[in-house]
């Protein structure tokens, strides 16, 4: 069970460094290849020690070794962050894996591993993205709503009626995208970006009905009580411009573990 958890936790550091790159790289129009990372202040290649997740930050006490600029703080918690998050999905999706049983006897279970890794490593882009830059990035968009088209049509194809449901799907998929379209719309951009936009029409497909419309409601829920907190504590005012991609991804988490007893708690269980 412990050797699981650590091998997946490296593994989730290293996935982390890379979409560190990703990240940086994508916000200046870089390509991700374009070769070995170098220091953001100085622009010295880094060498492979300078490199090693969590560690290298730590030793160099958050500086760089050539001109002791101070390193984003960005580094270190995407790396931890991401080895974090797939910790807890393998716990949550094998726990063959944990009981110590060999995870490759179970090619399924790889493969959905594997899906998950990839489209949690999409949201976390965006997540860091539209924090710092209040951009959603049209990549790892793409990578979610393509997810969210096999799982469509996966969950349409095992229900029996694959054309029916996968409309049904799809459909109310779009009807949630197309609410926060209208926001985007009748506000100008002011209430939402049309990032945002793309952002929850790729989480609907991936959570489905009725888990995308609880996702929704969610979002909104957990944004007006941070906004709240952020007037209370006069961390911003009724002007301030708070970006939603986190919200609209928390919200699907919320609503991943929690839609069923919403739903029951609401008297809409007929939904389920």
């Amino acid at each position: 069970m412990i050797f699981y958890i650590i091998i997946v936790f490296i593994f989730g550091l290293v996935v982390g460094s890379f979409l560190n790159v990703v990240i940086l790289r994508g916000n200046r129009g870089e390509s991700f290849t374009r070769g070995r990372s170098r220091c953001e202040s100085c622009g010295k290649e880094l060498a492979w020690f300078e490199l090693i997740p969590l560690l290298s930050f730590a030793l160099q006490r958050g500086r760089c070794r050539s001109c002791g600029a101070a390193l984003s703080r960005q580094y270190p918690l995407v790396e931890f962050g991401t080895g974090l998050f797939f910790t807890f999905v393998a716990i949550y999706y094998s726990p063959s894996g944990v009981e110590g049983l060999p995870l490759w006897s179970n090619p399924r279970l790889v493969f959905e591993l594997t899906f998950a890794f990839v489209t949690l490593s999409a949201a976390i882009v965006i997540l860091v993205s539209d924090i710092r830059w209040q951009i959603v990035p049209n990549g790892p968009v793409l990578i979610l709503f393509l997810a969210g088209l096999v799982l469509t049509a996966w969950r349409a194809a095992v229900s029996g009626s694959f054309a029916y449901n996968f409309a049904i799907e799809f459909g109310f998929a779009f009807l949630v995208a197309f609410f926060f379209f209208a926001l985007w719309f009748l506000s100008k951009g002011a209430w939402m970006g049309f990032g945002d936009v793309k952002l929850v029409f790729a989480t609907s497909l991936i959570l489905g009905f009725p888990v995308s419309v609880a996702a929704a409601l969610f979002s909104f829920w957990i944004g007006a009580i941070f906004g709240i907190l952020l007037l209370i504590f006069k961390k911003a005012n009724l002007k301030t411009h708070i970006p939603f991609g986190p919200f609209i991804l928390l919200g699907g988490v919320a609503a991943f573990f929690y839609t069923e007893e919403f739903l029951l708690y609401t008297g809409f269980s007929g939904l389920l």
